[in-house]
């Protein structure tokens, strides 16, 4: 197997070993490709169980897939504070779409224009600010995170690898 090939498997494997580790920081490698991994095993799982194997499977791994990604927010010297953030902005962009669709629905039932301009205001603005929370937290998952140690630790994304020392007699 070739230097790529262990490394998809390694940064796999480190995925499930430290499901619960919030600690230190993980590479770039170390959180894409358990993402890639899981997103096609969720989709050939919801594929063969018409959705319900691939929503068990997502839930599985809930856990993981968030300390993988506040341990690759380390790297870059970020807080765990913007995953929470990131994680509570899809829930909330997801109700809003909800609350829209239904005040929506009912305001256009009893003829309501104060529900449906309330509607047509909130519901995009919350959208708007949850998809650049989203937009922003991916940027900093995709950029390369600090050479240097940093708050959390040494080992970075972009850690310059020791040169070996050759002795000269």
């Amino acid at each position: 197997m070739d230097n790529s090939q262990n490394q998809v498997i390694e940064s796999y494997k480190d995925f499930w070993k430290r499901f619960v580790d919030i600690n230190g920081r993980s590479d770039r490698p170390d959180f894409w490709h358990p993402f890639w991994i899981n997103f096609v095993i969720s989709t050939l799982l919801g594929i063969v169980s018409a959705g319900f194997l691939g929503a068990l499977f997502a839930l599985a791994i809930i856990i993981p897939t968030f300390t993988v990604m506040v341990r690759r927010l380390h790297d870059s010297n970020r807080t765990m504070l913007l995953a929470i953030v990131y994680h509570i902005s899809g829930i909330i962009a997801g109700l809003f779409v909800a609350i829209f669709i239904v005040t929506f629905v009912f305001a256009s039932n009893t003829g309501s224009g104060t529900l449906i301009g309330l509607a047509l205001i909130t519901g995009p603005i919350f959208m708007i600010i949850g998809v650049v929370i989203m937009l922003y937290t991916l940027y900093l998952l995709v950029a390369p995170g600090n050479r240097e140690p940093n708050t959390y630790g040494s080992g970075g994304s972009t850690q310059i690898a020791p040169q070996p020392q050759v002795n000269v007699e």
